[in-house]
């Protein structure tokens, strides 16, 4: 019977070679999962090396080789990182594959079932016209319907299964999403290694430069960092009360709970954050600001109305201002190519006070910006106006 026939015809050309191409797929997947376990293996005992090496003592070629050892971890991440992408990838291919041979047999019942309705409908036209116009025997007309029963049987069958195929359809394309998803992520993170490890080779050559190779110029920039931030934390105490007297007389002050940018931070993002544990330094000492790359002689303005604190010169931050602003809080503006104030000089939100540059101990043209709550460095996100 036609019926029947349409209803049991398999595709099994097209099947076979969709499950070949799954079959490839899935063992080069299985493949890519073993190297990215060894991959992993591999970065457990660079994070074993680097957590040793954070228990010793500070020490110049000690801190030379945790940079290093970090160096070599994060080009293992990168790697696995695509390692993952392209795993990800291979998924998404088997899942395309299913999906697509899913989507060709809900395609073939939809046809079936289509060409079953239009088949009953044929038999059930006849059935009336063979009543009034009569049979060879009743036998005939019985055979007749005990076939209609059959094709409403294989009806259904074809019906459930079309269900099942949208059903699997549904499925399998929520976990093509997912792994869309998780794709970007992947991605994402790959870039952020990029920036990590462009950040931890620049340290590694900065620090070379900086102490010339010789453990007692190491040595004696920790000292250096230590007499600066004593230093900062004092003065900040001493002139924070006689300069919020200044600027409570000429209500100059204005609101210091909220904070403008410097300059437009979306013109190069963030390349540090505040204590961020991917400082190359944090081993030596905490990361207290944020770091805001940019091009050198980009205008730095003031993040709120104050007065200059100090303009000076170290040999860490570089050129660097200190302005001092109502409530308790102080901001910082290090690396400096320039400085365009001078000390005790009031200036309003916006006003220049000098340049990005790349003075002291930088690894690139960028701005270190600071805020401080009676001396105390504070995360500067807490007070920045959304740009």
């Amino acid at each position: 019977m036609i019926v029947a026939a349409l209803i049991l015809a398999p595709l099994l050309g097209y099947e076979s070679v969709q499950a070949q191409d799954v079959d490839a797929l899935t063992g080069q997947i299985d493949e890519k999962r073993s190297a990215i376990e060894e991959l992993n293996r591999k970065i457990d005992s660079y994070k074993e090396k680097i957590e040793n090496l954070q228990a010793t003592e500070a020490s110049l070629y000690g801190q030379i080789d945790l940079l290093e050892n970090r160096v070599a971890k994060t080009e293992l991440d990168i790697e696995a990182a695509k390692a993952s992408i392209d795993l990800a990838n291979t998924e998404l291919s088997v899942l395309e594959e299913e999906i697509e041979s899913v989507q060709a047999q809900l395609d073939r019942d939809r046809a079936l079932i289509a060409e079953v309705l239009r088949q009953i409908q044929v038999e059930d036209t006849n059935v009336p016209l063979q009543l009034l116009f009569g049979n060879d025997s009743f036998s005939e007309l019985f055979d007749s319907l005990e076939r209609l029963e059959n094709v409403t049987e294989d009806l259904k069958n074809t019906v459930d299964q079309a269900r099942s195929a949208k059903a699997s359809l549904e499925e399998k394309s929520s976990r093509e999403q997912l792994k869309k998803e998780q794709l970007v992520s992947l991605q994402e993170g790959l870039e952020r290694n990029l920036n990590v490890l462009s950040e931890e080779t620049e340290a590694k050559e900065s620090l070379i430069i900086e102490t010339r190779s010789s453990e007692a110029e190491f040595q004696s920039l920790l000292q250096e960092r230590k007499q600066e931030q004593a230093f900062i934390n004092q003065e900040i105490v001493l002139l924070q009360q006689e300069i919020e007297g200044k600027l409570s007389q000429t209500d100059a002050g204005g609101d210091s709970s909220i904070l403008s940018w410097p300059f437009n931070p979306t013109l190069r993002g963030i390349s540090t954050y505040f204590r961020d544990p991917t400082y190359p330094f944090r081993n030596l000492f905490e990361h207290s600001g944020l770091d805001l790359p940019a091009a050198t002689g980009t205008p730095v303005g003031s993040a709120a109305s104050g007065y200059v604190a100090w303009t000076k010169t170290g040999r860490l931050y570089g050129n660097y201002v200190m302005v001092i602003h109502a409530n308790g809080v102080s901001t910082l503006y290090a690396h400096l190519s320039r400085i365009d104030v001078v000390a005790d000089q009031f200036v309003s939100r916006g006003d220049q006070l000098g340049a990005v540059g790349s003075t002291g101990f930088s690894t690139g043209p960028h701005l270190h910006f600071e805020v401080r709550k009676e001396g105390i460095p504070t995360d500067p996100l807490g007070y920045l106006i959304s740009y």
